[in-house]
C-alpha cells in the first residue's frame, strides 16, 4: 500500500482528481485492470483545500494559526496576495491520518479473530 499526492488546480473537485489518477496510472499502462483502478479511485480523498472569501474593504494583515496543528486550519486576513479577502487554508493533519491507518489495522486484526484465538483460549496447563 502506498500514497500518491495529487495537486488539483482550481476548481478542485473529485472529478478532476479522478482524471489525474487515470492519466497517471491507467492511460500510461501502469494499471490495466479495471477492478484495480476502481479500488484506487475509491480510496481518493482530499487532504487539503484553500478557500478565498472576498470582502468589500481592504483588511489588516493577520494570520491565525492557533488550530493549525490540532485541526489543520489556518486563517489569513489581508495578506499581499489577497488584500481584501479572508483566506482559509485547511489540511488533514498527518497525525490524524496515522491514527486512522492504525485504527484500521487494529480493526482488521480484531475482525480476523486475533483477539479470540490468542487471548480467550485457555492455556494448556490450566484444567
Amino acid at each position: 500500500m502506498g500514497r500518491v499526492n495529487l495537486y488539483v488546480r482550481r476548481p478542485a473537485n473529485l472529478g478532476r482528481a479522478y482524471q489525474l489518477v487515470c492519466n497517471g496510472f491507467s492511460f500510461t499502462g501502469l494499471i490495466t485492470d479495471v477492478k484495480v483502478l476502481e479500488g484506487v479511485l475509491a480510496d481518493v480523498k482530499f487532504k487539503g483545500a484553500h478557500y478565498v472569501l472576498e470582502t468589500e474593504h481592504r483588511l489588516p494583515r493577520l494570520v491565525i494559526d492557533l488550530l493549525s496543528k490540532s485541526n489543520g486550519v489556518v486563517v489569513k486576513v489581508g495578506d499581499a496576495s489577497h488584500p481584501n479577502a479572508v483566506e482559509v487554508v485547511t489540511c488533514y493533519p498527518d497525525w490524524a491520518e496515522r491514527n486512522e491507518r492504525m485504527f484500521e489495522e487494529i480493526r482488521s486484526l480484531l475482525r480476523n479473530g486475533f483477539y479470540e484465538k490468542d487471548y480467550l483460549k485457555k492455556p494448556d496447563y490450566v484444567s
